[in-house]
């Protein structure tokens, strides 16, 4: 059991890992076959549920917690810090989160594998489930923040997955702008607090932003703060957790009515982060538990949150017009030049094989970026936890 408990960044690790195996599949003319790439994909996301497992005993059946952290970036006045934080919260959605993907990724394997770009699909599907075991595995605000961005890029992929398809790709542009919406208030929310750490030093070090010390963070902040304020923050809180719920809802608003194959992988996929709404609201449960009888006044600051997003929604819609001439005939005549180079770079090669360029461009990109940034930066932390 201790094995389990010592190595859980493994969940983090092995995901990513993977999605380097594909990338580079893609750089090597995708010469290992789907069934093998599925066949590796599925035995790593289930040695993550085991893994899962193993926490969710260590920390739910025998109520134990583990807390680790690293100096991530320093300035003078603020560090920031990185690690993991095992406790019954976090233990519970990451079984969850690590079974559900297991089993999306057997459902797209068996309903999806023919398409000749079903390795790009494993490829956003891992990325999506490393991003949602570093929510969960997050010991602080910050570092939840980053894997909600993290997340909200690998749901945009998957909606935008066929790039041929207008509808599609509209679709994931708005609903990539319309969840960053939720997580940029986030995003103000830890500012907020450290901004009150910084000027008035009631919290420092690795407790800033830490849940292991929400208690004293919202304590702190209820008091440095004036009553309207505070209710205003804890608003701003609520409407982070309501953006996450409807993360499902908006893909079904925005998408195409012809339902296939990849739009109910995409559905299932976007659905699981209603799991991260239900896990920020009891995260910070501390705040709404500071707002006493004022609960009912953050009703109406949501209410007034809404109504601003309706007008501006007025304003948003020439905006992805605008955004779509851009796809259309910028971006599109980047990937039409990298085609031309991959074309002359297999020419000489000759190893290429045919298929999507855009797909092989895409997750073969991506790919190097994972190997570096894993090498370079995932590496060093697994040494210093």
């Amino acid at each position: 059991m201790e094995f389990f408990i010592e190595n859980i960044n493994l969940v983090l690790f092995l995901p990513l890992i993977m999605c380097a195996i594909i990338g580079f599949n893609g750089l090597i003319s995708n010469k290992i076959e789907k069934n093998t790439l599925f066949a590796i994909s599925v035995i790593v996301s289930f040695i993550c549920v085991i893994f899962s497992a193993a926490a969710f005993d260590y920390g739910v059946v025998k109520h134990l917690f583990v807390s680790s952290n690293f100096q991530w970036l320093s300035f003078e006045t603020i560090n920031f810090y990185l690690g993991t934080y095992l406790d019954s919260v976090s233990v519970s959605f990451l079984l969850a989160s690590g079974i559900l993907c297991f089993f999306i990724q057997n459902y797209a394997f068996f309903r999806f594998k023919e398409n000749l770009d079903f390795p790009r699909l494993l490829f956003y599907l891992n990325l999506f489930a490393f991003s949602l075991n570093g929510i969960f595995l997050s010991p602080n605000i910050f570092q939840t923040y980053i894997f909600l961005e993290t997340a909200g890029i690998a749901s945009y992929l998957l909606i935008n997955f066929d790039f041929s398809n207008r509808e599609q790709s509209k679709a994931g542009i708005k609903s990539f702008i319309y969840n960053r919406t939720g997580d940029l208030t986030l995003l103000f929310c830890v500012l907020t607090i450290m901004y009150y750490s910084v000027v008035y030093n009631e919290l420092s070090g690795v407790n800033a932003l830490s849940y292991a010390n929400m208690n004293n963070i919202a304590a702190s902040i209820n008091s440095l703060m004036n009553t309207p304020l505070f209710v205003f923050f804890c608003s701003v809180l609520i409407f982070v957790i309501v953006m996450k719920f409807m993360q499902a809802f908006v893909y079904i608003t925005f998408e195409s009515r012809t339902k296939n194959v990849l739009s109910n992988i995409v559905l299932m996929q976007n659905s699981i982060l209603a799991l991260t709404g239900v896990f920020l609201f009891i995260r910070f449960n501390p705040f709404f538990f500071e707002l006493g009888a004022y609960w009912a006044w953050t009703l109406l600051v949501l209410a007034l949150i809404f109504m601003v997003l309706g007008v501006l929604n007025r304003i948003f819609l020439p905006f992805c017009s605008i955004v779509g001439w851009f796809e259309k005939y910028v971006i599109e005549t980047f990937i039409t030049f990298c085609e031309l180079v991959i074309r002359a770079f297999s020419y000489l090669s000759g190893k290429f094989q045919g298929g999507n360029f855009q797909s092989y461009l895409l997750y073969s990109i991506f790919g190097l970026i994972l190997i570096l940034g894993f090498v370079l930066i995932f590496y060093v932390a697994l040494i210093k936890v």
